[in-house]
């Protein structure tokens, strides 16, 4: 099985503390460290970020996708959480819950626990699913627009890092525009002419005839 070779410089950057280079890994209970780390390090990788500056852009470009994903998950979890709570009786206890919530976030629906207890409720898997977000309705607005601010702030960034990395760029070409310039203007050799007064032309006139 072949394995996908480490570029040079994700190698580099594998080998700094994600810490002291990125600032601490913005991750909440329940989100995995390693995929926070491996996402910013492919990011920065991705826009080739050299510069401290660029680094930092890079990092909350991240954090802007990592952001949005994390309300992607906080929706779904909503709408499962309310399919629990139509499901359950003033019998079932925490441990059924539980059970439940795992069986529906797992989305098996075939499950002879999960299926019985939908039938019992009167609905089928499409109805529960529907009377879920109707329920949490609002809260998925609140989400969806919190993902557009994100969305919103992302663009504001990729701007500004693509103004960076252009700046630098022009500037580069410039240089180089300038060092062209200078050495054609070295290499230019002008000869020097004598200047002549009206007497020297009319005696060098006379002495060709």
């Amino acid at each position: 099985m072949s394995t996908k070779p480490v570029s040079k410089k994700s190698d580099e950057l594998s080998n700094l503390s994600i810490s002291s280079l990125l600032g601490v890994a913005q991750v909440m209970p329940g989100e995995s460290v390693e995929a926070y780390q491996s996402g910013l390090l492919a990011t920065v990788e991705e826009l080739g970020a050299d510069t401290p500056l660029q680094v930092y852009l890079a990092e909350k470009i991240f954090q802007c996708l990592w952001w949005m994903r994390r309300y992607e998950t906080q929706k779904r979890s909503s709408i499962i959480a309310a399919m629990a709570d139509e499901l359950k009786g003033y019998s079932t206890s925490k441990e059924e819950r539980l059970a439940i919530f795992k069986l529906l976030q797992a989305s098996l629906w075939d499950e002879p626990p999960l299926k019985k207890r939908i039938e019992s409720s009167g609905h089928t898997p499409e109805s529960l699913l529907e009377r879920a977000m109707d329920i949490v309705q609002d809260h998925i607005q609140k989400l969806d627009q919190l993902i557009a601010l994100r969305v919103k702030t992302l663009m504001q960034l990729q701007q500004s890092y693509e103004a960076l990395v252009n700046r630098s760029v022009l500037q580069e070409r410039l240089k180089l525009q300038n060092d062209l310039l200078k050495r054609d203007l070295q290499a230019i050799d002008l000869p020097v002419v004598e200047s002549t007064s009206p007497a020297d032309d009319k005696r060098q006139a006379k002495s060709l005839k």
